[in-house]
């Protein structure tokens, strides 16, 4: 596990990539479920105006991040060393960040039962 964050040749960025693409795509499924519950709310204000069309929720949680990701696929292949480390870095933050906001909706899931 430390060699896979340590490493940032470009399959394993794109690996990456790929990783944070599907946290990113459970986040928003975790969210609309339980938002359905009605126990919950979206606490980004921004994201619960967004939440209310399920085309723009698929076009900004879907479409719009792979499109992003696929251009920073391709950009990394020109890449200097130092953009690449420094892409690494963020790749991992972010994949951080959103594997605890994932375990936070799990967590919720387990914590249901009890709100309803």
């Amino acid at each position: 596990m430390i060699n896979f964050m340590r490493q940032y040749q470009l399959p394993n960025l794109k690996l990456k990539l790929i990783l944070l693409y599907l946290l990113n795509l459970t986040d928003i499924i975790f969210t609309v479920f339980l938002l359905k519950t009605g126990v919950i709310i979206e606490a980004n204000p921004l994201m619960a105006i967004i939440l209310k069309s399920e085309l723009y929720t698929f076009f900004i949680k879907g479409v719009l991040p792979a499109l992003l990701f696929l251009y920073l696929y391709m950009r990394l292949k020109t890449a200097s060393l130092h953009m690449v480390r420094l892409t690494n870095y963020c790749l991992l933050a972010l994949l951080c960040f959103y594997l605890s906001i994932n375990l936070l909706h799990l967590i919720w899931f387990i914590c249901l039962p009890l709100f309803l």
